[in-house]
Protein backbone atom coordinates (compact mmCIF):
# COMPACT_ATOMS: atom_id res chain seq x y z
CA UNK A 1 0.00 0.00 0.00
CA UNK A 2 2.82 2.14 0.42
CA UNK A 3 3.89 1.63 -2.83
CA UNK A 4 0.27 2.67 -4.36
CA UNK A 5 0.45 5.98 -1.72
CA UNK A 6 3.63 6.97 -3.65
CA UNK A 7 2.30 6.15 -6.95
CA UNK A 8 -0.92 8.41 -6.64
CA UNK A 9 1.15 11.36 -5.21
CA UNK A 10 4.17 11.22 -7.58
CA UNK A 11 1.10 10.77 -10.68
CA UNK A 12 -1.63 13.54 -9.23
CA UNK A 13 1.55 16.37 -9.37
CA UNK A 14 3.94 15.65 -11.77
CA UNK A 15 0.91 14.53 -14.96
CA UNK A 16 -0.82 16.92 -16.66
CA UNK A 17 -4.03 18.45 -14.10
CA UNK A 18 -7.17 19.05 -16.03
CA UNK A 19 -7.02 22.13 -13.54
CA UNK A 20 -3.95 24.48 -15.20
CA UNK A 21 -4.94 26.88 -12.08
CA UNK A 22 -4.06 24.04 -9.61
CA UNK A 23 -0.35 23.30 -11.46
CA UNK A 24 0.50 26.85 -11.64
CA UNK A 25 -0.16 27.31 -7.49
CA UNK A 26 2.00 24.58 -6.94
CA UNK A 27 4.76 25.40 -8.76
CA UNK A 28 4.33 29.23 -7.56
CA UNK A 29 4.79 27.82 -3.91
CA UNK A 30 7.97 25.71 -5.12
CA UNK A 31 9.13 29.16 -5.66
CA UNK A 32 8.29 30.72 -2.71
CA UNK A 33 9.92 28.44 -0.72
CA UNK A 34 13.05 28.60 -2.58
CA UNK A 35 12.94 32.21 -2.31
CA UNK A 36 12.36 32.46 1.54
CA UNK A 37 15.49 29.46 1.37
CA UNK A 38 17.59 31.63 -0.35
CA UNK A 39 16.96 35.13 1.70
CA UNK A 40 17.58 33.38 4.88
CA UNK A 41 20.53 31.91 3.89
CA UNK A 42 22.16 34.80 2.41
CA UNK A 43 20.61 37.08 4.62
CA UNK A 44 22.37 35.29 7.65
CA UNK A 45 25.66 34.81 5.38
CA UNK A 46 25.65 38.48 5.36
CA UNK A 47 25.50 39.09 9.07
CA UNK A 48 27.70 36.42 9.66
CA UNK A 49 30.57 37.84 7.57
CA UNK A 50 29.90 41.45 9.18
CA UNK A 51 30.01 39.85 12.81
CA UNK A 52 33.24 37.92 11.34
CA UNK A 53 35.34 41.22 10.02
CA UNK A 54 34.67 42.85 12.95
CA UNK A 55 35.66 40.43 15.58
CA UNK A 56 38.96 39.86 14.00
CA UNK A 57 39.69 43.65 13.89
CA UNK A 58 38.31 43.77 17.30
CA UNK A 59 40.40 40.78 18.35
CA UNK A 60 43.69 42.92 17.13
CA UNK A 61 43.43 45.60 19.17
CA UNK A 62 42.18 44.06 22.55
CA UNK A 63 44.15 41.55 24.56
CA UNK A 64 42.43 38.07 24.14
CA UNK A 65 42.15 37.26 27.87
CA UNK A 66 42.59 39.99 31.10
CA UNK A 67 43.62 38.59 34.25
CA UNK A 68 43.21 41.37 37.04
CA UNK A 69 44.84 39.85 39.95
CA UNK A 70 48.69 39.71 40.49
CA UNK A 71 50.02 36.76 38.92
CA UNK A 72 53.19 35.17 38.14
CA UNK A 73 53.89 35.86 33.97
CA UNK A 74 56.06 32.20 34.54
CA UNK A 75 53.53 30.13 35.81
CA UNK A 76 50.85 31.53 33.39
CA UNK A 77 53.43 30.92 30.82
CA UNK A 78 53.42 27.28 31.74
CA UNK A 79 49.72 26.92 32.00
CA UNK A 80 49.19 28.47 28.63
CA UNK A 81 51.28 27.30 26.30
CA UNK A 82 50.06 28.12 23.47
CA UNK A 83 50.00 32.10 24.16
CA UNK A 84 51.67 34.47 21.70
CA UNK A 85 52.33 37.13 24.57
CA UNK A 86 52.00 37.92 28.39
CA UNK A 87 52.85 41.16 29.62
CA UNK A 88 51.90 43.53 32.18
CA UNK A 89 49.59 46.50 31.28
CA UNK A 90 47.98 49.53 32.90
CA UNK A 91 45.79 51.45 31.12
CA UNK A 92 44.39 55.41 31.94
CA UNK A 93 42.38 58.51 30.54
CA UNK A 94 44.33 61.06 29.79
CA UNK A 95 44.93 64.25 27.88
CA UNK A 96 47.07 63.89 24.88
CA UNK A 97 48.45 67.53 23.75
CA UNK A 98 50.28 68.93 20.44
CA UNK A 99 51.06 72.79 19.80
CA UNK A 100 47.31 73.99 21.17
CA UNK A 101 45.30 71.31 20.48
CA UNK A 102 44.13 68.67 23.32
CA UNK A 103 42.25 65.48 23.38
CA UNK A 104 40.99 62.82 25.49
CA UNK A 105 42.53 59.28 24.95
CA UNK A 106 42.72 55.73 26.95
CA UNK A 107 46.57 55.60 26.99
CA UNK A 108 47.39 51.83 27.32
CA UNK A 109 50.83 51.52 28.58
CA UNK A 110 52.26 47.77 27.32
CA UNK A 111 55.50 46.11 27.51
CA UNK A 112 57.27 47.85 24.12
CA UNK A 113 59.00 44.22 22.87
CA UNK A 114 55.01 42.50 23.31
CA UNK A 115 52.91 45.43 21.74
CA UNK A 116 54.35 44.22 18.24
CA UNK A 117 51.66 40.92 18.43
CA UNK A 118 49.07 43.38 18.91
CA UNK A 119 48.75 44.13 15.01
CA UNK A 120 48.25 41.92 12.44
CA UNK A 121 49.22 42.81 8.81
CA UNK A 122 46.19 40.80 7.18
CA UNK A 123 43.84 43.37 8.93
CA UNK A 124 45.36 46.54 10.26
CA UNK A 125 47.27 48.47 7.84
CA UNK A 126 50.70 49.94 9.31
CA UNK A 127 50.90 53.93 8.27
CA UNK A 128 54.74 53.45 9.23
CA UNK A 129 56.22 50.90 11.49
CA UNK A 130 54.40 50.96 14.39
CA UNK A 131 56.95 50.76 17.85
CA UNK A 132 57.43 51.64 21.06
CA UNK A 133 61.05 52.19 21.09
CA UNK A 134 62.42 55.81 20.67
CA UNK A 135 63.50 57.22 17.36
CA UNK A 136 67.35 58.01 18.51
CA UNK A 137 65.55 60.35 21.24
CA UNK A 138 65.28 59.79 24.95
CA UNK A 139 62.20 60.22 25.35
CA UNK A 140 59.66 57.41 25.26
CA UNK A 141 57.97 56.75 22.19
CA UNK A 142 54.31 56.67 21.71
CA UNK A 143 51.95 55.56 18.75
CA UNK A 144 48.49 56.69 18.22
CA UNK A 145 45.80 56.09 16.21
CA UNK A 146 45.27 57.08 12.07
CA UNK A 147 42.11 59.30 13.13
CA UNK A 148 44.08 61.21 15.98
CA UNK A 149 47.12 61.93 13.48
CA UNK A 150 45.24 63.25 10.88
CA UNK A 151 43.28 65.56 13.29
CA UNK A 152 46.21 66.95 14.58
CA UNK A 153 48.68 66.64 11.46
CA UNK A 154 50.84 64.29 13.24
CA UNK A 155 53.69 62.80 11.35
CA UNK A 156 56.32 60.11 13.05
CA UNK A 157 59.69 62.30 14.71
CA UNK A 158 56.57 64.53 16.13
CA UNK A 159 56.77 65.81 20.08
CA UNK A 160 53.41 65.50 21.74
CA UNK A 161 52.06 65.90 25.38
CA UNK A 162 50.48 63.53 27.49
CA UNK A 163 48.97 64.97 30.99
CA UNK A 164 47.12 62.38 33.29
CA UNK A 165 44.55 65.02 35.50
CA UNK A 166 43.20 62.06 37.22
CA UNK A 167 47.01 61.60 38.97
CA UNK A 168 47.21 65.32 40.13
CA UNK A 169 47.12 65.38 43.96
CA UNK A 170 45.41 67.40 46.13
CA UNK A 171 47.47 70.83 47.40
CA UNK A 172 49.26 70.56 43.72
CA UNK A 173 48.39 72.95 40.84
CA UNK A 174 50.70 70.55 38.70
CA UNK A 175 48.97 68.21 36.99
CA UNK A 176 51.39 65.21 35.90
CA UNK A 177 52.64 65.31 32.36
CA UNK A 178 54.83 63.51 30.18
CA UNK A 179 56.85 64.22 26.50
CA UNK A 180 56.65 61.69 24.23
CA UNK A 181 57.98 61.31 20.47
CA UNK A 182 55.35 60.26 17.95
CA UNK A 183 57.14 56.51 16.90
CA UNK A 184 54.15 54.90 15.00
CA UNK A 185 50.64 55.24 13.78
CA UNK A 186 48.47 52.45 13.77
CA UNK A 187 45.15 51.98 11.46
CA UNK A 188 42.96 49.25 12.84
CA UNK A 189 39.76 50.90 10.41
CA UNK A 190 37.85 50.74 13.38
CA UNK A 191 36.70 54.34 14.70
CA UNK A 192 37.01 54.01 18.50
CA UNK A 193 40.19 52.61 17.99
CA UNK A 194 42.08 55.11 15.41
CA UNK A 195 40.22 57.79 17.23
CA UNK A 196 40.69 56.98 20.89
CA UNK A 197 43.21 54.57 21.93
CA UNK A 198 47.15 55.44 22.13
CA UNK A 199 49.84 52.81 22.88
CA UNK A 200 53.21 54.04 25.44
CA UNK A 201 55.51 51.71 27.20
CA UNK A 202 54.88 50.05 30.35
CA UNK A 203 57.48 51.63 32.61
CA UNK A 204 56.73 55.46 31.17
CA UNK A 205 53.15 54.69 32.29
CA UNK A 206 53.57 53.36 35.44
CA UNK A 207 55.52 56.57 36.45
CA UNK A 208 52.82 58.79 34.40
CA UNK A 209 49.96 56.89 36.28
CA UNK A 210 51.06 57.02 39.54
CA UNK A 211 47.67 56.56 41.26
CA UNK A 212 46.41 54.22 38.63
CA UNK A 213 46.34 51.25 41.21
CA UNK A 214 47.06 47.43 39.63
CA UNK A 215 48.21 46.44 36.62
CA UNK A 216 46.63 43.52 34.63
CA UNK A 217 48.07 40.83 32.85
CA UNK A 218 47.35 40.79 28.96
CA UNK A 219 47.72 37.26 26.98
CA UNK A 220 47.64 36.97 23.45
CA UNK A 221 46.90 34.09 22.19
CA UNK A 222 47.63 32.48 18.18
CA UNK A 223 44.18 31.63 17.72
CA UNK A 224 41.86 33.77 19.86
CA UNK A 225 38.93 31.83 19.38
CA UNK A 226 40.58 29.64 22.14
CA UNK A 227 39.88 32.43 24.67
CA UNK A 228 37.12 30.60 26.45
CA UNK A 229 39.08 27.02 26.80
CA UNK A 230 41.93 28.83 27.96
CA UNK A 231 40.13 30.61 30.45
CA UNK A 232 38.54 27.79 31.91
CA UNK A 233 41.64 25.98 32.12
CA UNK A 234 43.03 28.62 34.36
CA UNK A 235 39.97 29.04 36.36
CA UNK A 236 40.47 25.26 37.35
CA UNK A 237 44.02 25.47 38.14
CA UNK A 238 43.98 29.15 39.64
CA UNK A 239 40.49 29.36 41.70
CA UNK A 240 41.24 33.06 42.89
CA UNK A 241 41.82 34.62 39.73
CA UNK A 242 39.90 37.18 37.83
CA UNK A 243 40.19 36.76 34.18
CA UNK A 244 38.05 38.14 31.37
CA UNK A 245 37.91 37.19 27.43
CA UNK A 246 37.90 39.58 24.34
CA UNK A 247 34.21 38.40 23.76
CA UNK A 248 33.38 39.40 28.15
CA UNK A 249 35.45 42.92 27.29
CA UNK A 250 32.63 43.33 24.35
CA UNK A 251 29.96 41.23 24.90
CA UNK A 252 27.06 44.07 24.36
CA UNK A 253 27.83 44.39 21.12
CA UNK A 254 28.47 40.36 20.02
CA UNK A 255 25.10 40.10 21.67
CA UNK A 256 23.47 42.59 19.67
CA UNK A 257 25.03 41.47 16.20
CA UNK A 258 23.31 37.94 17.52
CA UNK A 259 20.33 38.76 18.41
CA UNK A 260 19.95 40.76 14.69
CA UNK A 261 21.04 38.07 12.86
CA UNK A 262 18.38 35.45 14.77
CA UNK A 263 15.66 38.50 14.51
CA UNK A 264 16.34 38.05 10.67
CA UNK A 265 16.10 34.62 10.66
CA UNK A 266 12.57 34.68 12.22
CA UNK A 267 11.53 37.99 9.95
CA UNK A 268 12.46 36.36 7.07
CA UNK A 269 10.15 33.28 7.30
CA UNK A 270 7.29 35.38 6.69
CA UNK A 271 8.44 34.74 3.25
CA UNK A 272 8.06 30.76 3.82
CA UNK A 273 4.89 31.22 5.32
CA UNK A 274 3.33 33.13 2.66
CA UNK A 275 4.37 30.21 0.10
CA UNK A 276 2.73 27.87 2.86
CA UNK A 277 -0.35 29.50 2.29
CA UNK A 278 -0.19 28.71 -1.60
CA UNK A 279 0.75 25.23 -0.77
CA UNK A 280 -2.57 24.89 1.48
CA UNK A 281 -4.75 26.38 -1.25
CA UNK A 282 -3.39 24.53 -3.74
CA UNK A 283 -3.85 21.26 -1.80
CA UNK A 284 -7.28 21.86 -0.81
CA UNK A 285 -8.50 22.63 -4.67
CA UNK A 286 -6.68 19.57 -5.72
CA UNK A 287 -8.65 17.64 -3.25
CA UNK A 288 -12.04 19.15 -4.51
CA UNK A 289 -10.98 18.02 -8.23
CA UNK A 290 -9.83 14.68 -6.94
CA UNK A 291 -12.84 13.78 -4.71
CA UNK A 292 -13.90 11.04 -7.27
CA UNK A 293 -11.14 9.91 -7.63
CA UNK A 294 -10.70 9.33 -3.56
CA UNK A 295 -14.20 7.63 -3.52
CA UNK A 296 -13.00 5.14 -6.02
CA UNK A 297 -10.04 4.64 -4.02
CA UNK A 298 -11.71 4.35 -0.96
CA UNK A 299 -14.66 1.67 -2.87
CA UNK A 300 -11.46 -0.09 -3.79
CA UNK A 301 -10.41 -0.47 -0.26
CA UNK A 302 -7.74 2.19 0.51
CA UNK A 303 -8.07 3.50 4.01
CA UNK A 304 -8.42 6.80 5.34
CA UNK A 305 -4.42 6.70 6.39
CA UNK A 306 -3.84 5.68 2.61
CA UNK A 307 -5.86 8.63 1.53
CA UNK A 308 -4.08 11.09 3.96
CA UNK A 309 -0.81 9.75 3.14
CA UNK A 310 -1.31 10.68 -0.49
CA UNK A 311 -2.04 14.24 0.40
CA UNK A 312 0.88 14.11 2.78
CA UNK A 313 3.35 12.98 0.10
CA UNK A 314 2.47 15.24 -2.71
CA UNK A 315 2.93 18.46 0.24
CA UNK A 316 5.98 16.65 0.68
CA UNK A 317 7.43 16.71 -2.39
CA UNK A 318 6.50 20.64 -2.76
CA UNK A 319 8.18 20.90 0.45
CA UNK A 320 11.39 18.87 -0.86
CA UNK A 321 11.40 20.80 -4.00
CA UNK A 322 11.52 23.84 -2.71
CA UNK A 323 13.71 23.38 0.24
CA UNK A 324 16.38 22.05 -1.61
CA UNK A 325 16.40 24.48 -4.65
CA UNK A 326 16.56 27.09 -1.92
CA UNK A 327 19.38 25.27 -0.41
CA UNK A 328 21.46 25.06 -3.19
CA UNK A 329 21.01 28.79 -5.04
CA UNK A 330 21.48 30.06 -1.86
CA UNK A 331 24.78 28.44 -1.08
CA UNK A 332 25.72 28.83 -4.45
CA UNK A 333 25.53 32.38 -4.81
CA UNK A 334 27.33 32.79 -0.88
CA UNK A 335 29.68 31.37 -2.16
CA UNK A 336 30.67 33.17 -5.25
CA UNK A 337 30.41 36.42 -3.59
CA UNK A 338 32.90 34.55 -0.90
CA UNK A 339 35.88 33.45 -3.72
CA UNK A 340 35.11 36.58 -6.54
CA UNK A 341 33.32 39.36 -4.84
CA UNK A 342 30.75 40.27 -7.42
CA UNK A 343 28.96 42.88 -4.87
CA UNK A 344 31.66 45.72 -4.28
CA UNK A 345 31.00 48.45 -1.39
CA UNK A 346 31.94 51.92 -2.09
CA UNK A 347 35.16 52.81 -0.65
CA UNK A 348 34.23 56.38 0.99
CA UNK A 349 31.22 54.71 3.01
CA UNK A 350 32.71 51.32 3.88
CA UNK A 351 36.29 50.25 4.89
CA UNK A 352 36.23 46.50 3.08
CA UNK A 353 36.55 46.80 -0.90
CA UNK A 354 33.01 43.96 -1.05
CA UNK A 355 30.41 42.59 0.89
CA UNK A 356 32.07 40.19 3.50
CA UNK A 357 30.11 36.77 3.43
CA UNK A 358 30.25 33.32 5.71
CA UNK A 359 28.68 30.48 4.94
CA UNK A 360 27.82 28.31 8.30
CA UNK A 361 26.91 24.79 7.31
CA UNK A 362 25.22 23.90 10.25
CA UNK A 363 22.78 27.16 9.78
CA UNK A 364 22.13 26.29 6.52
CA UNK A 365 20.78 22.97 7.42
CA UNK A 366 18.88 25.13 10.36
CA UNK A 367 17.49 26.85 7.71
CA UNK A 368 16.25 23.54 5.42
CA UNK A 369 14.73 21.91 8.34
CA UNK A 370 12.90 25.26 9.47
CA UNK A 371 11.44 25.55 6.07
CA UNK A 372 10.49 21.90 5.83
CA UNK A 373 8.92 21.38 9.21
CA UNK A 374 6.86 24.26 8.62
CA UNK A 375 5.76 23.23 5.53
CA UNK A 376 4.61 20.00 6.63
CA UNK A 377 2.78 20.81 9.58
CA UNK A 378 1.00 23.39 6.71
CA UNK A 379 0.09 20.46 4.63
CA UNK A 380 -1.61 18.35 7.43
CA UNK A 381 -5.26 19.99 7.17
CA UNK A 382 -5.70 19.42 3.87
CA UNK A 383 -4.73 15.74 4.34
CA UNK A 384 -6.82 15.13 6.65
CA UNK A 385 -9.99 17.05 4.88
CA UNK A 386 -10.00 14.50 2.39
CA UNK A 387 -9.45 11.46 4.27
CA UNK A 388 -12.87 12.65 6.06
CA UNK A 389 -14.34 12.39 2.65
CA UNK A 390 -17.21 9.57 2.70
CA UNK A 391 -16.57 6.90 -0.22
CA UNK A 392 -20.56 7.43 -1.35
CA UNK A 393 -20.67 11.13 -1.04
CA UNK A 394 -17.17 11.20 -2.66
CA UNK A 395 -18.12 9.19 -6.01
CA UNK A 396 -21.31 10.91 -6.09
CA UNK A 397 -19.68 14.65 -5.91
CA UNK A 398 -20.71 16.44 -8.85
CA UNK A 399 -17.39 18.89 -10.24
Amino acid sequence: MNQLNWYMARRYFFTKRSNRYISWVGGISIIGIALGVIALIITMAILNGFESEVTSRITNFIPHLIISSEQDIDELRQLVPEAEAIFHSTERKAILGFMDDQLVLNIRAVDEDSWRHLLNPQSASSISPGRLKPLGNELPGIVVGAAVADQFFLTVGDTVVVQSPLDARSGLFRIPQRHFVLTGIFQSDIFDFDRSLAFIPYNAGRRLFKSAGGQVIHIQLTNFNAAVAVKERLETALPEIQIRTWYDQHQTLFDAMRMEKWGSFLGLNLIILVAVFNIVSSLMMMVLEKTGDIGILRVMGARATNIRQIFNLQGFIVALLGVALGMVIGSALVLSQAHWGWIRLPADIYLIPFLPVKLIWSEVFIVGIVAFGIVLLSIRYPAKKAAWLAPLDAINYKH
